[in-house]
């Protein structure tokens, strides 16, 4: 116990040494707000929040900043060292105000003629640690209250005291810059200064980061500086089972108080504060997530919704009835935080609780961690594959929005079960319906999700022959999403073991990729990868049949999601790769039935693929009037995916209509808008982490876009916002035709219908009707008469004679 000087009714400095507070950073609005309270008229304030987070800090802080006005007599009584509701805290409270070395009735008179013999004068009572000694605090605080109307007392608990007008300030970590400066400071004073270079600031913000923004965690991990740099510093803080800040107390002297010398020390003294059931659940609670503390739109990303927590954790031992509780008194001791918002509230653990709380679950036993890390993983499974099927539907926004709150712990469930092939097997199972679901674009998370599948398929190489189902659709839809990456040759490898664990018997040795106009009994996932592979990379109309196929494999399946999927991508691939009337009746016939289907994402691109179609076959205006509301609509709603490919139909719309101005200024300044619009691919691309821009489909328009810009800019400046130099006016697009097809665009250019053109080659006609409309789109040009245009002048004498050698149409005889 001690007895802190006070100078003209204020705290002294000396004070600040006895208390070892002589360092202060931030709380800058606490501080204001406690302020207040003093000033107010208010009996009881208690500074609430968790061990070493800087309550007695804060507490000595404001006191010492007391205005002239405001000065009054300050009395300081520390608990900390009294037994946990020793029956003689009263003693120690009188001992520490009237100095006394005794203790009997009259020296309890003695404590209230203290607080009452100048009534007129107000007087504070800082009760400082009171969390252990709860009902013995609130005992003393009610007579004090009760005698003493001029007595104001300040309390610091990691608990409410529970006194009926209390005022509870929760006192919140540092922020991320106010710990940083705390950290440098902290490093100066070892020794190891942290120098001003951009690496090891990043470095040091992820160390305060990990170890939740709290001061005294902040001022162990600069201790640790005295024995190893920052980078190995923030290599102990794994946040796994290898994590080693627990160990920070040994050697380690920070104040002096025992449950202060370590981060173990911290938590465990208020984890021995809690009954049997509190400590089983907040062990149980550790194989979430942890959260952090935040004020930005991530913080939605933080913790457990009820549901959740009574869904793993409750059993015989823990009910249901009794998680919503427990959870509330975890929270009140300053063991698990919460984020509120509007609707709800939400739990987490932050990470040094929850890396201590696990640790604790391992020792109790290694059995129950497991049993509750596949309950953790099979949970979240359930929710995102159940939820999937609310893809494409009036409740897709609801979906994201979950998925987007619960993101950490679907990454956590599917890496927890990397480590054996039945438990990989449901991590890829996972992993599989969201990069079919298109969320790890969404978020941008796609490469984090493509790290994690891979990891899962190499895992369940051995599992059980019921694996091999899932394995195959996370495989295909690992393809899918190499292909967005620009990964196209691992693309193509992907979609070659998927065929190979699907074959058996005399099929197995037959080339696939040659039979694909034909249905061999691929699966759905398998089908709707081959076409977009065929549509995306290599532009080729067959695309149009494959993905067909995929539709209707999925709807015999009762897949709602890959149905939908499939037919947003054939109706895409035919307005991109088809002819003019199957383009245009398909992209009316997906836009009229999107309309009502009351999911924003496939009304949003029901309008892409139908502007595209316009664009391609002569009514850009439309085009561009259907396409203007699409980007900012869902680059709102986070979904940057959509948005880029609105960018696209934009581009193919003004592309279009550039061809077809004639005024000069007209021209340049739509020129400028598609060089900018081309140049903010490499910003979008950079952001998602995937390559839009580099897919073949998408390469062509732009480059058509940037070549009929360069000619409409002509001699004059190229923006400087523009992708890059300047391109030339012209390329050869012709060089992208294959042999067959530049042979085909010859006969086509010289006039020969397409049903002598098949006959000439001995083809059908489906197969030349496939070949012009691929070589249509290589030379980006909407109709069959444009080819004349592109042919090389080498080539002219073959269009020559080959214009020679065109069969004659038959005559119709007149009334037939």
């Amino acid at each position: 116990m001690v007895v802190l000087p006070v100078s003209d009714g204020v705290l002294s400095e000396s004070a600040h040494e006895l208390l070892g507070v002589s360092e202060f950073v931030g709380r800058t609005a606490e501080l204001a707000r406690l302020d207040d309270l003093l000033a107010g008229d208010a009996r009881l304030i208690t500074l609430v929040g968790p061990g070493g987070i800087g309550k007695t800090r804060l507490a000595a802080e404001a006191l010492r900043r007391l205005r002239p006005e405001q000065r009054q007599a300050v009395y300081w009584a520390r608990l900390a060292e009294v037994e946990r509701e020793d029956r003689l805290v009263d003693e120690d409270v009188v001992r520490s105000v009237v100095r006394t070395d005794g203790a009997d009735p009259s020296e309890w008179d003695l404590l209230l003629s203290t607080f009452t013999d100048a009534p007129e004068e107000r007087r504070i009572l800082v009760l400082d640690n009171c969390e252990h000694v709860l009902v013995s605090v609130g005992r003393v605080i009610t007579k004090l209250l009760a005698t003493a109307p001029a007595l104001t007392i300040l309390a610091t608990s990691r608990e409410p005291i529970g006194w009926i007008d209390e005022y509870i300030l929760t006192v919140p970590p540092l922020s991320p810059g106010q710990s940083l400066a705390l950290f440098r400071q902290r490093a100066e004073r070892t020794g190891r200064p942290i120098p001003d270079d951009r690496e090891q600031i990043e470095i040091a913000e992820q160390i305060c980061r990990h170890i939740d923004h709290s001061p005294l965690f902040v001022r162990l991990a600069a201790a640790r500086l005295r024995h190893q740099p920052p980078a190995m510093v923030l290599r102990e803080l794994t946040g796994d089972v290898d994590d080693k800040r627990m160990r920070w107390s040994h050697g380690v002297r920070v104040g002096n108080e025992q449950r202060h010398r370590g981060v173990y020390d911290v938590i465990a003294w208020s984890y021995e504060l809690c009954g049997p059931q509190e400590q089983l659940l907040l062990e149980r609670l550790s194989v979430f997530a942890a959260g952090y503390e935040t004020d930005g739109a991530d913080s939605v990303r933080n913790g457990i919704e009820l549901a959740d927590a009574v869904a793993v954790c409750a059993d015989a031992t823990l009910s249901p009835g009794a998680i919503e509780y427990l959870l509330e008194r975890l929270a009140e001791r300053s063991l698990l935080s919460t984020h509120h918002t509007a609707e709800s509230v939400r739990w987490y653990l932050v990470e040094s609780v929850r890396v201590f709380a696990r640790d604790r679950l391992q020792r109790r036993d290694p059995a129950e961690a497991t049993r509750m890390a596949d309950r953790h993983r099979c949970y979240y499974r359930d929710r995102v594959v159940v939820g999937a099927d609310d893809w494409f539907g009036p409740r897709e926004q609801a979906w994201v929005q979950w998925v987007r709150s619960a993101w950490d712990n679907i990454l956590l469930a599917i890496d927890t079960g990397l480590d054996d092939p039945e438990t990989a097997v449901v991590a890829l199972e996972t992993a599989a319906v969201l990069l079919a679901t298109w969320i790890p674009s969404i978020r941008c998370g796609g490469w984090a999700v493509t790290r994690l599948t891979e990891r899962a398929l190499e895992a369940a190489r051995n599992s059980p022959p019921e694996g091999i189902r899932h394995r195959v659709r996370a495989s295909a839809m690992l393809a899918w999403n190499a292909i967005w990456q620009g990964r196209n040759e691992y693309a193509a490898r992907l979609l070659d073991e998927c065929v190979t664990l699907c074959r058996t018997g005399s099929d197995i040795d037959v080339p696939w990729r040659e039979t694909i106009d034909t249905d061999t009994g691929l699966p759905a996932p398998v089908e709707w990868t081959c076409g977009l592979e065929l549509m995306l990379v290599r532009r080729d109309p067959r695309a149009i049949d494959v993905l067909d196929r995929a539709r209707r494999k999925y709807a015999a399946a009762g897949d709602h999601a890959g149905e939908e999927g499939s037919d947003m991508f054939l109706a895409l691939s035919r307005a991109a790769l088809g002819p003019r009337a199957d383009a245009l009746d398909s992209s009316a016939h997906y836009l009229e039935r999107s309309m009502s289907s009351g999911s924003k994402l496939a009304k949003a691109w029901a309008q892409i693929t139908r502007s595209v179609a316009l664009a391609k076959h002569g009514d850009a205006r439309r085009a561009l009037e259907l396409i203007d509301s699409v980007p900012a609509d869902q680059r709102s709603a986070g979904d940057s995916w959509t948005a880029i490919w609105a960018v696209v139909a934009r581009i193919i719309g003004k592309t279009q209509l550039l061809c077809a101005e004639r005024d000069r200024r007209a021209a340049v300044a739509m020129a400028t808008e598609i060089a900018r619009l081309v140049g903010s691919f490499d910003e979008f691309d950079r952001t998602m982490g995937v390559a839009v821009a580099a897919l073949p489909l998408v390469a062509a328009e732009l480059r058509l876009a940037m070549e009929v810009s360069a000619a409409a800019f002509g001699d004059g400046p190229w923006p400087e916002d523009g992708p890059g130099e300047k391109p030339a006016a012209r390329s050869q697009l012709w060089d992208t035709l294959s042999r067959a097809e530049r042979d085909v665009a010859i006969l086509a250019a010289a006039g020969w219908p397409n049903s002598a053109i098949a006959s000439r080659r001995h083809s059908s006609i489906r197969t030349v009707d496939a070949q012009v409309a691929g070589i249509r789109q290589k030379l980006m040009i909407s109709s069959r008469t444009g080819i004349a245009a592109h042919i090389p002048p080498e080539f002219a004498e073959r269009v020559r004679a080959a214009a020679e050698q065109r069969p004659q149409r038959p005559r119709r005889t007149r009334g037939r």
